[in-house]
């Protein structure tokens, strides 16, 4: 049986793996030797947060606040589709810091800011589907100035 090259993750994790000497090592070692509990339980909740339900809208915990809801609601008149779309937005920029990235490596950077979207997108997509499975919802990635941004939306 023939054996699938691995997807590399991060040139910055092959680097580590092949300076560590011990051999074997992958993504998981490198994330065991950066992360405790603490960080553990962050990504995941990251990778799978609550979503809550309010006036037909289904809105990501960590951006629904009800005056903040309320106010969205009142401004687009009752658009759960609208109010979804404004709310339920992970900005990648926001927690993974690119600034300082060299402009050479850039591109680069870009392309694993894009896989790390499309892999939130699908954690939050199966997410959904099973926290409210009389729903179907589109989770996608939008491709901004700033980079990349998971939306999810509920399909009416």
């Amino acid at each position: 049986m023939l054996e699938e090259p691995r997807r590399a993750v991060h040139p910055d994790i092959d680097r580590w793996a092949a300076d560590s000497g011990a051999g074997g090592l992958d993504h998981l070692d490198y994330a065991a030797q950066r992360l405790e509990l603490p960080g553990w339980l962050a990504v995941a909740r990251c990778l799978r947060p609550t979503f809550v339900e309010v006036l037909d809208c289904v809105i990501w915990d960590r951006a629904y606040e009800p005056e903040n809801f309320q106010s969205w609601y009142t401004h687009l008149h009752g658009d759960a589709t609208s109010v979804e779309a404004v709310l339920n937005q992970f900005r990648l920029w926001h927690v993974v810091d690119s600034g300082s990235t060299p402009e050479a490596e850039k591109p680069e950077m870009e392309t694993y800011l894009q896989r790390l979207a499309e892999d939130i997108a699908f954690c939050w997509r199966s997410t959904l589907e099973s926290d409210f499975p009389r729903r179907s919802f589109e989770v996608r990635v939008l491709d901004t100035e700033d980079g990349p941004v998971v939306q999810a939306l509920v399909q009416r």
